[in-house]
Formats: structure tokens, sequence, C-alpha cells
């Protein structure tokens, strides 16, 4: 809830064009000052971070409790807070990584300059951003590697593929179990394994296509000074989905929610 809030307030967009990619932020109007907006937009950064972690402390937990190990009991007493220690370093190495290292510089408000008034009809004065930009052309056209972009973008990239491994290593994992679960059970757990196992595919599935993906694509294609413009603002779009499509697999697939939530006639239609 606070993420989407976060994200109504600050409205960011992301904005790829050739070796550039930028969370930009509209200041023209807004009642908040760039400063603090340019603060915001770092803490939706490091928001998106959290997520990340979330996702990986989420399928350890799954897999944890699908086969019944020992470490579950680690969820339920004070060692907690060594797992929800892990999206909240996830969150501080991401948005710091993005605040300090891809912050705004002259080299990027020239870029952007004639490429915002153009796209969005916006004066460069009017936006505060954050983002790297690989590859900077220089006054007499030749072009120099940025190392702070570099590195921050870096760290972004392992950490998107270490939440990424989590999620698709534990996820099948827990696929096998259930499987073998399946397979061993009477029917009546046999049903409950297979609505839990369809909403874990799905859960699976949702953050790898609304996150990972577009995420890696972006930074994938502006690596190789690759233009997206306007279309990598599609991943603006997907974030701010992830919130609200997250719980629904649950709500829907497994029966008991489903029941609590739509009452027993529709539940057993379905």
């Amino acid at each position: 809830m606070s993420y989407s809030i976060l994200d109504v307030i600050v409205s960011p967009i992301m904005f790829s064009f050739k070796s550039l990619i930028l969370i930009i932020v509209h200041t023209k109007d807004n009642i908040i000052p760039s400063s603090i907006l340019l603060c915001l937009d770092g803490l939706y950064c490091t928001c998106f971070g959290i997520s990340m972690g979330m996702f990986a402390v989420q399928f350890i937990y799954r897999y944890l409790f699908a086969v019944d190990s020992k470490h579950l009991q680690t969820f339920n007493d004070h060692r907690i807070i060594y797992w929800m220690m892990v999206p909240a370093i996830y969150g501080i190495i991401w948005g710091s990584s993005c605040y300090f290292l891809l912050a705004p510089s002259y080299e990027k408000d020239k870029q952007l300059e004639n490429i915002l008034l153009l796209t969005f009809g916006w004066e460069i004065q009017d936006d505060t951003y954050l983002g790297p930009y690989f590859y900077q052309i220089q006054p007499d056209g030749s072009y120099k590697i940025d190392l702070m972009s570099v590195i921050g973008a870096t760290i972004s990239w392992l950490m998107v593929s270490a939440s990424f491994f989590a999620i698709l290593f534990f996820g099948i994992k827990c696929y096998l179990n259930l499987s073998k679960t399946m397979r061993l059970t009477s029917r009546k757990s046999n049903h409950l394994s297979s609505q839990l196992f369809y909403a874990l595919v799905t859960s699976t599935i949702i953050p790898i296509i609304l996150l990972h993906i577009p995420i890696a694509i972006v930074m994938l294609f502006s690596f190789f000074d690759k233009d997206l413009g306007i279309l990598s603002g599609i991943t603006s779009v997907t974030i701010a989905l992830f919130p609200a499509l997250d719980p629904l697999p649950s709500m829907f697939i497994v029966k008991n929610y489903r029941t609590t939530i739509f009452g027993n006639q529709l539940s057993e239609k379905k």
C-alpha cells in the first residue's frame, strides 16, 4: 500500500533513449519542491528493491513450508527479523545506488533537454530524474563510458538476477514437491495441493512478467545503446499493476479464500 501511495504521489515515468535510462518525475505545477521529489524518486526505487527482496523470501518460505522443513520455525520466533532484513537490505542497496550513483548530471541534462521537449513537451528544468547514462556523447562527437552508471546498473542487474534466480529455483523445487504430494495423497488432499500448485505457478509468473522481464529488457537495450523510447514507459505501467495483481492468484484459485470473499454459491460454480 505504501508503494502504491508513493507511486501516485511521485507519478514516475520510465524513459529510455539509447544508452540513457531514467525514472523521470515531472515537477511543474507540483506543490512538492523538486529536491523532495528527487528524494521521493529515490524512495520509489528503494520500494522497488524491497519488492525484489520480498519475492525471494516469499518463495524460500513457500519451499520450506512445502517440505515441512525444520527451518520453517525461523519465521515463527525472533529469528524472523533476519528474513525481514533481506528485503530491507535489498531496498537500501537499490535505493542508495540509484540516488547516489545515478543522480542528475550536466551530461544527462544536455542529452535529455531536446528529447523531453520533443517527446513530452516538457522543459528540462521542470523535471527531475534518476538513472544511468552509459555512453555519454562528448562535444567532439566521441563517447565516454560513465563509470558511475556502469557500477549502479551492474548492482541493479545483479540484484534482479538474484531475485529472479531465487523465484525460479525455489519455485521449481516447490513444483516438484507438490507434484510428488499430489501423487501420494488422498483425493481431498490432492485437490488442495492442486490449488496451491496453480496458485504457486501463477504467483511465480506475475512478478517475472511484470517486473523482472521489463526491467531486464530496458537495461539490456540501453547497455547496447539501442533506443526503446516511450515503449520503455510500459515498465512504469507493469510496476504499478503489480501490487494490485500479486494477491489475486491465491484469492481466486484457493477455494477457502474464494469462499470467504465471494460466498459459497459463486465458489461452487467455479
